[in-house]
């Protein structure tokens, strides 16, 4: 494999050096899902920096602290002072008082934060404690925070909580967009570097085990489906590092990823007698706080009906994938007839699959890349759903136009009728009311448009196509 060591990340890296090369004090804390490349990230940082890096484990305390002092060797040198120093506190103010003497400061980062703390509760207030010292005499350390337990991390900085307030910065690590994930693949045809993000999402973890020689099928296969493929647990170890019992919500993640996406849906395949309704939302707004679940409400609609209209996604399209053809053939998988899966369960099916993630990806590129194409930055982007009809992408610009969009994941060509109906739907949709002349009508496509779509857009200003080549950014036009 030939791969990128570093792909995206541009403006994290950005603000995260911003943050620790001033010398003074300064508390970073960053958090995301495993896998996404905090580690790889803070590493691509601190590489001209002095720095201390401690990647924690679940060790005992006494532990942790011990490691902790071989992990600052390397930087501070062989000082015995240093290391007869016992507890949390005395270490992280003898660091400060190293820092004082340097220049440039001293940078220390705290990795999986959320495993000290399960061993130490107290270590958060110890933290808020030297820190305070440490900000009001003005030396120049910078303390990273950094881990893996969203709602740990996100409860860390809550009010009433020790170190509210007090970061510098806060930094959420997302997964990578469609074309950051596709330029892990960069040989590959444009439709597959699409295909590859709908089933392994933006995960940089994932993305780096690709093999860019091989197909998209022979990588499910390697990655998900062969014995020993090191994909095929992350859904549960995912979940367990997060979650006490899973059972639940891997059964709700699986209904969602069938197509249960609204709440009596999901209940139904869920719930046992007797239970009600109400029963689902904690674990949905746990999944939701993970960033494994998005509840979504059609643009249209007013603030007073948003929450009997939600509907709810997987918000990875890695798990999507799983839930939907790894995790119920399971059983055929571990039985050694995986490449059967995969030919007759898994492929045929595949371009289905994509069809709803082509819309996310459509929505992506309105959200980061619009511009390219608009002339303007895209506020805010969703869907619109209607009895009736869908509109796949609905949302502002900062100019004040309005985005309507139509995506087609298929294989004819894109025809006029497609354009004729997404206006239809537009003249009866109160979203875009009393506002025609501010409406861009953009028609997303796999496939190129025919001789009459062509000569319509033409001939409307405000009209758009964007085929997958657009989308990959593999060329660029100025309409």
């Amino acid at each position: 494999m030939n791969q990128p060591a570093f792909i995206g990340r541009e403006r994290e890296l950005e603000a995260l050096t911003r943050a620790l090369t001033k010398p003074q004090p300064a508390l970073v804390v960053i958090y995301g899902r495993r896998r996404v490349g905090k580690s790889t990230l803070l590493r691509r940082a601190l590489q001209r920096l002095d720095a201390v890096y401690y990647q924690a484990t679940r060790v005992a305390d006494v532990d942790s602290q011990e490691l902790f002092k071989l992990a600052a060797a390397p930087v501070i040198g062989d000082d015995t002072a240093f290391t007869s120093v016992r507890g949390w506190e005395g270490l992280l103010r003898s660091l400060a008082e190293r820092a004082a003497q340097r220049s440039k400061g001293l940078v220390v980062v705290l990795d999986e934060f959320p495993y000290l703390c399960e061993n130490n509760s107290a270590l958060p207030s110890i933290v808020q404690k030297v820190w305070d010292e440490v900000r009001e005499r003005g030396v120049p350390l910078m303390l990273v925070l950094c881990g893996s337990r969203i709602s740990f991390m996100e409860t860390l900085l809550a009010e009433r909580n020790p170190l509210h307030g007090r970061q510098s910065a806060e930094l959420v690590i997302q997964p990578l967009n469609y074309r950051e994930a596709a330029r892990f693949v960069p040989a590959w045809s444009v439709e597959d570097r699409l295909r590859l993000f709908s089933v392994f999402g933006g995960m940089p973890y994932y993305l780096s085990m690709i093999d860019g020689g091989e197909p998209l099928a022979a990588n499910i296969h390697r990655l998900l489906i062969a014995d020993g493929a090191p994909l095929r647990e992350e859904p549960v170890h995912l979940l367990q590092a997060e979650l006490n019992q899973i059972a639940r919500y891997a059964s709700i993640l699986r209904a969602i990823a069938d197509g249960c996406t609204q709440l009596k849906d999901i209940a139904g395949r869920v719930l046992t007698a007797g239970e009600s309704g109400g029963a689902l939302s904690p674990y949905l707004a746990t999944l939701q706080g993970l960033r494994l679940v998005q509840a979504v409400s059609s643009m249209d609609v007013r603030d007073g009906g948003r929450q009997r209209n939600t509907r709810y996604y997987v918000d990875d399209p890695f798990l999507a994938f799983h839930y939907r053809f790894i995790f119920p053939n399971l059983s055929a998988i571990q039985a050694g007839h995986g490449r059967a899966v995969l030919r007759d369960a898994i492929v045929p099916h595949l371009d289905e699959h994509m069809s709803w993630w082509f819309e996310v990806i459509c929505r992506q590129w309105a959200r980061y890349y619009g511009a390219e194409r608009l002339r303007a930055v895209v506020q805010d982007v969703g869907k619109i759903w209607n009895a009736d009809y869908d509109i796949d992408v609905a949302g502002r610009l900062l100019d004040g136009r309005l985005l309507a969009g139509e995506c087609k994941w298929r294989r004819e060509n894109a025809g006029a009728a497609i354009l004729r109906e997404l206006r239809e739907h537009v003249a009866s949709n109160p979203f875009y009311a009393g506002q025609a002349d501010k409406v861009l009508h953009l028609i997303f496509s796999r496939t190129p448009a025919t001789v009459e779509l062509r000569r319509l857009i033409a001939e409307d200003r405000r009209a758009f196509f964007l085929s997958s080549s657009d989308l990959i950014g593999a060329r660029r036009r100025k309409r």
